[in-house]
Protein backbone atom coordinates (compact mmCIF):
# COMPACT_ATOMS: atom_id res chain seq x y z
CA UNK A 1 0.00 0.00 0.00
CA UNK A 2 1.21 2.88 -0.95
CA UNK A 3 2.56 5.82 1.29
CA UNK A 4 0.95 8.52 -0.06
CA UNK A 5 -2.38 6.68 0.70
CA UNK A 6 -1.80 6.88 4.43
CA UNK A 7 -4.02 9.88 6.67
CA UNK A 8 -2.31 12.72 8.37
CA UNK A 9 -2.85 13.19 12.09
CA UNK A 10 -5.40 16.12 12.70
CA UNK A 11 -4.06 19.57 14.35
CA UNK A 12 -7.37 20.40 15.86
CA UNK A 13 -7.39 21.29 19.48
CA UNK A 14 -8.87 19.03 21.67
CA UNK A 15 -12.32 19.60 23.07
CA UNK A 16 -10.54 19.93 26.97
CA UNK A 17 -8.21 22.48 25.41
CA UNK A 18 -11.05 24.49 24.12
CA UNK A 19 -13.13 24.42 27.05
CA UNK A 20 -9.56 25.51 28.96
CA UNK A 21 -8.79 28.16 26.94
CA UNK A 22 -12.17 29.54 27.26
CA UNK A 23 -12.47 29.11 31.28
CA UNK A 24 -8.84 30.88 31.12
CA UNK A 25 -10.89 33.47 29.14
CA UNK A 26 -13.28 34.12 31.27
CA UNK A 27 -11.15 34.10 34.69
CA UNK A 28 -9.53 36.92 32.70
CA UNK A 29 -12.20 38.72 31.53
CA UNK A 30 -13.61 38.80 35.65
CA UNK A 31 -10.63 39.79 36.66
CA UNK A 32 -10.28 42.82 34.32
CA UNK A 33 -13.75 43.68 35.33
CA UNK A 34 -12.98 43.26 39.37
CA UNK A 35 -9.93 45.81 38.86
CA UNK A 36 -11.89 47.85 36.58
CA UNK A 37 -14.70 47.93 39.99
CA UNK A 38 -12.20 48.43 42.26
CA UNK A 39 -10.83 51.55 40.81
CA UNK A 40 -14.22 53.03 39.79
CA UNK A 41 -14.91 52.39 44.04
CA UNK A 42 -11.41 53.41 44.85
CA UNK A 43 -12.16 56.66 42.82
CA UNK A 44 -15.52 57.27 44.66
CA UNK A 45 -14.33 56.70 48.09
CA UNK A 46 -11.52 58.98 47.24
CA UNK A 47 -13.98 61.21 45.76
CA UNK A 48 -15.91 61.03 48.99
CA UNK A 49 -13.03 61.50 51.21
CA UNK A 50 -12.30 64.26 49.44
CA UNK A 51 -15.80 65.87 49.63
CA UNK A 52 -15.58 65.39 53.29
CA UNK A 53 -12.34 67.16 53.40
CA UNK A 54 -13.29 69.92 51.91
CA UNK A 55 -16.09 70.51 54.80
CA UNK A 56 -14.39 72.69 57.17
CA UNK A 57 -14.71 71.09 61.23
CA UNK A 58 -15.17 73.75 63.85
CA UNK A 59 -15.57 73.63 67.67
CA UNK A 60 -18.27 75.35 69.32
CA UNK A 61 -19.02 76.72 72.24
CA UNK A 62 -22.29 78.29 74.08
CA UNK A 63 -22.31 82.13 75.20
CA UNK A 64 -21.83 82.40 79.37
CA UNK A 65 -24.39 84.72 80.98
CA UNK A 66 -23.02 87.51 82.15
CA UNK A 67 -23.99 88.23 85.91
CA UNK A 68 -26.89 90.66 86.30
CA UNK A 69 -25.50 92.82 88.88
CA UNK A 70 -21.45 94.32 87.95
CA UNK A 71 -19.55 96.91 89.13
CA UNK A 72 -19.07 99.50 86.63
CA UNK A 73 -16.19 102.16 86.53
CA UNK A 74 -16.44 105.11 84.11
CA UNK A 75 -14.46 108.26 84.25
CA UNK A 76 -15.85 110.87 86.21
CA UNK A 77 -15.16 115.04 86.23
CA UNK A 78 -14.57 116.13 89.45
CA UNK A 79 -16.21 119.80 90.59
CA UNK A 80 -16.65 122.17 93.22
CA UNK A 81 -19.83 122.21 95.22
CA UNK A 82 -19.82 125.85 94.22
CA UNK A 83 -17.84 128.40 92.77
CA UNK A 84 -18.08 132.34 91.61
CA UNK A 85 -16.66 134.73 89.78
CA UNK A 86 -16.31 137.72 91.66
CA UNK A 87 -16.75 141.02 89.06
CA UNK A 88 -16.43 144.82 90.44
CA UNK A 89 -20.31 146.15 91.23
CA UNK A 90 -18.80 149.81 91.23
CA UNK A 91 -16.23 151.45 88.46
CA UNK A 92 -12.71 152.67 90.21
CA UNK A 93 -9.23 151.86 90.99
CA UNK A 94 -7.68 148.69 93.21
CA UNK A 95 -6.26 150.06 95.99
CA UNK A 96 -5.70 147.11 98.36
CA UNK A 97 -6.01 142.97 97.62
CA UNK A 98 -5.55 141.08 100.59
CA UNK A 99 -6.14 137.51 99.22
CA UNK A 100 -4.56 135.91 96.96
CA UNK A 101 -4.40 132.09 94.77
CA UNK A 102 -4.97 128.88 97.34
CA UNK A 103 -6.17 131.57 100.66
CA UNK A 104 -9.27 130.09 102.52
CA UNK A 105 -11.73 132.50 103.22
CA UNK A 106 -15.17 132.70 105.15
CA UNK A 107 -18.10 134.40 104.13
CA UNK A 108 -18.02 138.39 104.42
CA UNK A 109 -14.40 138.73 104.54
CA UNK A 110 -12.71 141.40 102.55
CA UNK A 111 -10.81 140.07 99.40
CA UNK A 112 -9.54 143.81 97.99
CA UNK A 113 -10.27 147.04 98.44
CA UNK A 114 -11.28 149.75 95.60
CA UNK A 115 -10.48 153.40 95.37
CA UNK A 116 -14.13 154.74 93.86
CA UNK A 117 -13.39 158.98 93.98
CA UNK A 118 -16.28 159.59 91.41
CA UNK A 119 -18.89 157.32 92.96
CA UNK A 120 -17.98 159.13 96.71
CA UNK A 121 -18.64 162.91 94.68
CA UNK A 122 -21.50 161.77 93.54
CA UNK A 123 -22.90 160.07 97.10
CA UNK A 124 -21.87 163.57 98.50
CA UNK A 125 -23.90 165.57 95.97
CA UNK A 126 -26.80 163.18 96.33
CA UNK A 127 -26.94 163.67 99.98
CA UNK A 128 -26.89 167.37 99.59
CA UNK A 129 -29.67 167.21 97.04
CA UNK A 130 -31.82 165.16 99.51
CA UNK A 131 -31.35 167.75 102.24
CA UNK A 132 -31.77 170.24 100.28
CA UNK A 133 -35.35 169.04 99.13
CA UNK A 134 -36.10 167.70 102.82
CA UNK A 135 -35.83 171.72 103.70
CA UNK A 136 -38.11 172.27 101.21
CA UNK A 137 -40.62 169.40 101.92
CA UNK A 138 -40.86 171.24 105.54
CA UNK A 139 -41.39 174.93 104.21
CA UNK A 140 -43.92 173.41 101.70
CA UNK A 141 -45.97 171.54 104.93
CA UNK A 142 -46.05 174.51 106.96
CA UNK A 143 -47.57 176.53 103.95
CA UNK A 144 -49.98 173.96 103.19
CA UNK A 145 -50.81 173.89 106.75
CA UNK A 146 -51.31 177.08 107.60
CA UNK A 147 -53.43 177.68 103.98
CA UNK A 148 -55.42 174.70 104.67
CA UNK A 149 -56.94 176.82 108.34
CA UNK A 150 -57.51 180.17 106.07
CA UNK A 151 -59.56 177.92 103.33
CA UNK A 152 -61.56 176.57 106.50
CA UNK A 153 -61.97 180.04 107.59
CA UNK A 154 -63.42 181.20 104.36
CA UNK A 155 -60.20 183.58 104.47
CA UNK A 156 -58.96 182.37 101.09
CA UNK A 157 -60.13 180.65 98.20
CA UNK A 158 -60.22 176.50 98.27
CA UNK A 159 -58.33 176.43 94.80
CA UNK A 160 -55.39 179.00 95.96
CA UNK A 161 -54.92 175.96 99.11
CA UNK A 162 -55.42 173.11 97.11
CA UNK A 163 -52.24 174.51 94.80
CA UNK A 164 -50.04 174.45 98.62
CA UNK A 165 -51.28 170.66 99.06
CA UNK A 166 -50.01 169.58 96.03
CA UNK A 167 -46.81 171.78 96.24
CA UNK A 168 -46.35 169.96 99.54
CA UNK A 169 -46.90 166.36 98.27
CA UNK A 170 -44.72 166.64 95.41
CA UNK A 171 -41.89 168.05 97.38
CA UNK A 172 -42.47 164.77 99.41
CA UNK A 173 -42.04 162.45 96.80
CA UNK A 174 -39.00 164.06 95.32
CA UNK A 175 -37.44 163.58 98.67
CA UNK A 176 -38.17 159.99 98.36
CA UNK A 177 -36.42 160.15 95.06
CA UNK A 178 -33.56 161.68 96.54
CA UNK A 179 -33.62 158.61 99.12
CA UNK A 180 -33.25 155.62 96.79
CA UNK A 181 -30.84 157.74 94.60
CA UNK A 182 -28.68 158.23 97.82
CA UNK A 183 -29.37 154.32 98.92
CA UNK A 184 -28.21 153.12 95.35
CA UNK A 185 -25.12 155.88 95.39
CA UNK A 186 -24.60 154.45 99.08
CA UNK A 187 -25.17 150.60 97.86
CA UNK A 188 -22.05 151.70 94.87
CA UNK A 189 -20.13 153.27 97.78
CA UNK A 190 -20.17 150.10 99.92
CA UNK A 191 -19.10 147.94 97.08
CA UNK A 192 -15.59 149.29 96.66
CA UNK A 193 -15.33 146.92 99.58
CA UNK A 194 -14.44 143.23 97.59
CA UNK A 195 -15.63 140.87 99.68
CA UNK A 196 -16.20 136.42 99.75
CA UNK A 197 -19.80 135.37 99.25
CA UNK A 198 -19.60 132.40 100.77
CA UNK A 199 -16.81 129.81 102.58
CA UNK A 200 -14.20 128.42 100.00
CA UNK A 201 -10.61 129.01 98.36
CA UNK A 202 -9.44 131.30 96.17
CA UNK A 203 -8.46 129.13 92.37
CA UNK A 204 -8.19 132.85 90.77
CA UNK A 205 -7.01 136.62 91.52
CA UNK A 206 -6.52 138.98 88.33
CA UNK A 207 -6.29 142.44 90.10
CA UNK A 208 -2.90 144.61 90.97
CA UNK A 209 -3.24 147.88 93.07
CA UNK A 210 -3.90 150.82 90.80
CA UNK A 211 -5.71 148.25 87.86
CA UNK A 212 -8.43 150.29 86.67
CA UNK A 213 -11.81 147.64 87.11
CA UNK A 214 -15.37 148.39 85.40
CA UNK A 215 -18.52 147.91 86.84
CA UNK A 216 -20.41 144.40 85.93
CA UNK A 217 -19.21 142.06 83.78
CA UNK A 218 -18.21 143.13 80.88
CA UNK A 219 -14.51 143.29 82.24
CA UNK A 220 -12.74 140.67 83.35
CA UNK A 221 -13.73 139.16 86.84
CA UNK A 222 -11.20 140.02 90.17
CA UNK A 223 -11.13 136.59 92.05
CA UNK A 224 -12.73 133.18 90.96
CA UNK A 225 -13.77 131.22 94.85
CA UNK A 226 -14.56 127.67 94.99
CA UNK A 227 -16.09 126.00 97.62
CA UNK A 228 -14.86 122.14 97.94
CA UNK A 229 -15.94 121.56 100.94
CA UNK A 230 -18.29 119.08 99.25
CA UNK A 231 -17.42 117.98 95.60
CA UNK A 232 -19.68 116.66 92.85
CA UNK A 233 -18.68 113.90 90.26
CA UNK A 234 -20.14 113.90 87.03
CA UNK A 235 -20.07 110.72 85.05
CA UNK A 236 -22.28 109.92 81.81
CA UNK A 237 -23.59 106.16 82.11
CA UNK A 238 -24.25 104.28 79.19
CA UNK A 239 -27.62 103.57 78.12
CA UNK A 240 -27.55 100.00 78.85
CA UNK A 241 -27.45 100.80 82.91
CA UNK A 242 -28.99 103.62 83.22
CA UNK A 243 -31.92 102.42 84.35
CA UNK A 244 -30.59 101.20 87.13
CA UNK A 245 -28.85 104.21 88.31
CA UNK A 246 -31.21 105.69 91.03
CA UNK A 247 -31.01 108.17 93.97
CA UNK A 248 -28.85 107.39 96.67
CA UNK A 249 -27.31 104.71 94.93
CA UNK A 250 -23.36 104.32 96.26
CA UNK A 251 -20.71 105.04 94.11
CA UNK A 252 -16.52 104.81 95.01
CA UNK A 253 -14.41 108.05 93.49
CA UNK A 254 -11.19 107.21 93.29
CA UNK A 255 -8.11 109.19 91.82
CA UNK A 256 -5.19 107.29 90.11
CA UNK A 257 -2.76 110.52 90.08
CA UNK A 258 -3.28 111.35 93.64
CA UNK A 259 -3.00 107.95 94.82
CA UNK A 260 -5.73 108.48 97.76
CA UNK A 261 -7.70 105.43 99.02
CA UNK A 262 -11.20 105.55 97.46
CA UNK A 263 -13.61 107.99 99.00
CA UNK A 264 -17.88 106.76 99.01
CA UNK A 265 -20.35 109.36 97.73
CA UNK A 266 -23.69 108.66 96.65
CA UNK A 267 -26.05 109.53 93.78
CA UNK A 268 -27.48 112.32 94.55
CA UNK A 269 -29.39 113.01 90.58
CA UNK A 270 -29.52 112.99 87.15
CA UNK A 271 -30.36 114.15 84.11
CA UNK A 272 -33.76 112.32 83.78
CA UNK A 273 -33.05 112.08 80.02
CA UNK A 274 -30.15 110.60 77.71
CA UNK A 275 -27.83 112.83 75.51
CA UNK A 276 -28.98 112.54 72.02
CA UNK A 277 -25.41 112.31 70.43
CA UNK A 278 -23.73 110.20 73.21
CA UNK A 279 -26.94 108.11 74.37
CA UNK A 280 -25.76 108.70 77.74
CA UNK A 281 -27.22 109.30 81.19
CA UNK A 282 -25.60 112.57 82.81
CA UNK A 283 -25.33 111.56 86.67
CA UNK A 284 -24.15 113.28 89.58
CA UNK A 285 -22.18 111.81 92.58
CA UNK A 286 -21.84 114.50 95.99
CA UNK A 287 -18.56 113.26 97.62
CA UNK A 288 -17.75 114.92 101.11
CA UNK A 289 -14.18 116.28 100.81
CA UNK A 290 -13.89 117.64 104.46
CA UNK A 291 -10.54 116.11 104.53
CA UNK A 292 -9.20 117.95 101.04
CA UNK A 293 -8.55 115.05 99.48
CA UNK A 294 -9.85 115.86 96.43
CA UNK A 295 -9.38 118.92 94.21
CA UNK A 296 -11.83 120.46 91.64
CA UNK A 297 -11.07 119.78 88.17
CA UNK A 298 -9.61 116.25 88.31
CA UNK A 299 -10.03 113.31 86.46
CA UNK A 300 -12.07 110.15 88.75
CA UNK A 301 -12.82 106.48 88.27
CA UNK A 302 -16.50 106.06 89.59
CA UNK A 303 -17.63 102.65 89.98
CA UNK A 304 -21.07 102.10 90.33
CA UNK A 305 -22.62 98.35 91.01
CA UNK A 306 -25.14 98.67 87.77
CA UNK A 307 -27.55 95.84 86.51
CA UNK A 308 -28.75 95.56 82.40
CA UNK A 309 -32.41 95.69 81.48
CA UNK A 310 -31.25 93.43 78.54
CA UNK A 311 -29.49 89.87 79.00
CA UNK A 312 -25.71 90.09 78.36
CA UNK A 313 -23.13 87.47 77.63
CA UNK A 314 -19.15 86.87 77.94
CA UNK A 315 -17.30 85.51 74.80
CA UNK A 316 -13.76 84.60 74.37
CA UNK A 317 -12.49 87.91 72.51
CA UNK A 318 -10.78 85.19 69.70
CA UNK A 319 -14.75 84.34 68.58
CA UNK A 320 -14.55 88.16 67.32
CA UNK A 321 -14.66 88.68 63.32
CA UNK A 322 -13.93 91.88 62.19
CA UNK A 323 -15.38 92.45 58.56
CA UNK A 324 -15.89 95.73 56.37
CA UNK A 325 -19.27 95.62 57.19
CA UNK A 326 -18.68 95.66 61.23
CA UNK A 327 -18.50 93.30 63.72
CA UNK A 328 -19.42 89.70 63.86
CA UNK A 329 -19.64 86.55 65.43
CA UNK A 330 -19.84 83.18 63.53
CA UNK A 331 -22.78 81.10 64.94
CA UNK A 332 -23.88 77.73 63.56
CA UNK A 333 -27.02 76.93 62.97
CA UNK A 334 -28.87 73.48 63.19
CA UNK A 335 -28.09 72.57 59.59
CA UNK A 336 -24.57 73.23 60.34
CA UNK A 337 -24.27 76.04 58.20
CA UNK A 338 -22.62 79.44 59.28
CA UNK A 339 -24.36 82.31 60.09
CA UNK A 340 -22.42 85.71 60.72
CA UNK A 341 -24.33 87.49 63.03
CA UNK A 342 -23.93 91.24 63.91
CA UNK A 343 -23.25 91.74 67.75
CA UNK A 344 -22.50 95.18 70.06
CA UNK A 345 -19.63 95.25 72.56
CA UNK A 346 -20.08 95.90 76.08
CA UNK A 347 -17.01 95.87 78.42
CA UNK A 348 -13.68 94.65 77.42
CA UNK A 349 -12.30 92.31 80.24
CA UNK A 350 -9.07 91.44 77.71
CA UNK A 351 -9.28 87.27 77.12
CA UNK A 352 -13.50 88.16 77.31
CA UNK A 353 -15.58 90.49 75.86
CA UNK A 354 -19.28 91.51 76.65
CA UNK A 355 -21.77 91.03 74.39
CA UNK A 356 -24.65 93.32 74.68
CA UNK A 357 -27.29 92.64 71.63
CA UNK A 358 -27.10 89.93 69.10
CA UNK A 359 -26.56 86.53 71.07
CA UNK A 360 -28.96 84.29 73.17
CA UNK A 361 -27.83 81.47 74.84
CA UNK A 362 -28.93 78.86 72.67
CA UNK A 363 -26.35 79.64 70.06
CA UNK A 364 -23.53 77.64 69.10
CA UNK A 365 -20.23 79.71 68.70
CA UNK A 366 -17.55 79.23 66.48
CA UNK A 367 -14.22 79.31 68.18
CA UNK A 368 -11.02 80.99 66.44
CA UNK A 369 -12.92 81.28 62.93
CA UNK A 370 -10.89 81.78 60.11
CA UNK A 371 -11.33 84.80 58.30
CA UNK A 372 -12.34 82.91 55.11
CA UNK A 373 -15.87 81.84 56.69
CA UNK A 374 -17.98 83.42 54.87
CA UNK A 375 -22.31 83.19 55.26
CA UNK A 376 -24.10 79.90 54.51
CA UNK A 377 -21.19 77.90 53.93
CA UNK A 378 -21.16 74.38 55.28
CA UNK A 379 -19.34 72.90 58.80
CA UNK A 380 -18.60 69.64 60.96
CA UNK A 381 -19.08 70.25 64.35
CA UNK A 382 -15.82 69.06 65.63
CA UNK A 383 -16.11 66.29 68.64
CA UNK A 384 -15.23 67.26 72.22
CA UNK A 385 -11.36 66.67 72.50
CA UNK A 386 -10.78 66.72 68.89
CA UNK A 387 -9.29 69.65 66.98
CA UNK A 388 -11.47 71.31 64.28
CA UNK A 389 -9.74 71.69 60.67
CA UNK A 390 -8.92 74.54 58.46
CA UNK A 391 -12.12 75.99 57.12
CA UNK A 392 -9.42 77.46 54.54
CA UNK A 393 -8.91 74.26 53.39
Amino acid sequence: MSSANTPQPSHKPSRGARLVLIGLGVVLVALAIFGIIRRVHARHELTDQTNRDAIATVAVMSPKAAPEDQALTLPGTVASWQDAQIYARTTGYVAKWYVDIGAKVKKGQRLAELDTPDVDNQLLQGKAQMRTDQANENFAKVTADRYETLVKQGLVATQTGDQYVAQYKADVATVAADAANVAHLQNLEDFKHIIAPFDGVITQRNLDVGALVDAGSSGSNLFVIADTSKLRVYVDVPETYAASVHFGMPADVGLNTYGAKPITGAVARTADALDSNTRTLRTEIDVDNTSQVLVPGVYANVKLKVSTTTRNFIVPANTLLFRSEGLRIALVDPRQHIHLQPVTLGRDFGSTVEVTQGLNEQDRIVLSPPDSLYEGQQVNIAKQGKPAQNASR
